[in-house]
């Protein structure tokens, strides 16, 4: 990045940073309530992050832009990403269902990896979401990703991306046949997990 960028840059963290603290609010806010209604809390853990500038940068090397501030805002999407873990299938979609009824965000675009999982065996729900920043008189809406997942779908993602790292350029054949296997086993798992708290629930009723 050039150094007569870096005010831009730093203008553009303060803006994301707003948006991060709008977003996890407003999902707090959510989830209390869904809680509140149902009874249930059907989250096991929430996490948000900001891309660090490395990470951006290699991004867009990766995809053959240059590192601008402009390039950053409107070609990396996920710069702020937030990862909600639930604990059973039917959770993931309830969630999303809440997610996408808040009159708080503009939901940009979403991809279901779950029933459509990546060619590596990756599962997770992606929202793509515009959060609306008031600076003064005006309106910015800053993009930011959330994915939702189960808890096993969350333990795949982690152990692939550690198996990636060590392998960056090119991940060997067995370890990626491995990884589509394990993805299979997990998808079960769900199954089972998911038909097992379905019982449960007509248990108490």
């Amino acid at each position: 990045m050039k150094i007569t960028e870096e005010a831009e840059y730093k203008e553009m963290i303060l803006k994301y940073n707003f948006a991060m603290q709008i977003l996890e609010t407003e999902l707090n806010i959510l989830l209390k309530d869904y809680e509140y209604k149902k009874g249930y809390n059907p989250v096991e853990h929430i996490k948000t992050r900001m891309k660090s500038l490395d990470s951006a940068s290699k991004k867009l090397k990766d995809k053959g832009y240059e590192v601008t501030v402009d390039n950053l805002i409107r070609k990396v999407y996920d710069m702020i990403g937030v990862r909600i873990v639930c604990s059973f299938l039917s959770d993931v979609y309830d969630i999303v269902d809440l997610i996408k009824s808040s009159k708080q965000f503009i939901i940009k675009r979403e991809n279901n990896y779950i029933d459509y999982p990546k060619e590596s065996g990756y599962k997770s729900y992606h929202l793509i979401v515009l959060v609306p920043v008031h600076l003064g008189e005006r309106t910015e809406y800053i993009e930011a990703e959330i994915q939702i997942r189960t808890v096993a779908m969350d333990c795949w993602a982690s152990l692939d991306h550690k198996l990636r790292y060590k392998f960056p350029e090119m991940i060997p054949e067995e370890i990626r046949f491995g990884l589509k296997e394990c993805s299979k086993d997990i998808d079960e798992l769900d199954l089972k997990m998911q038909s097992l708290y379905e019982i449960l629930q007509r248990y108490n009723n």
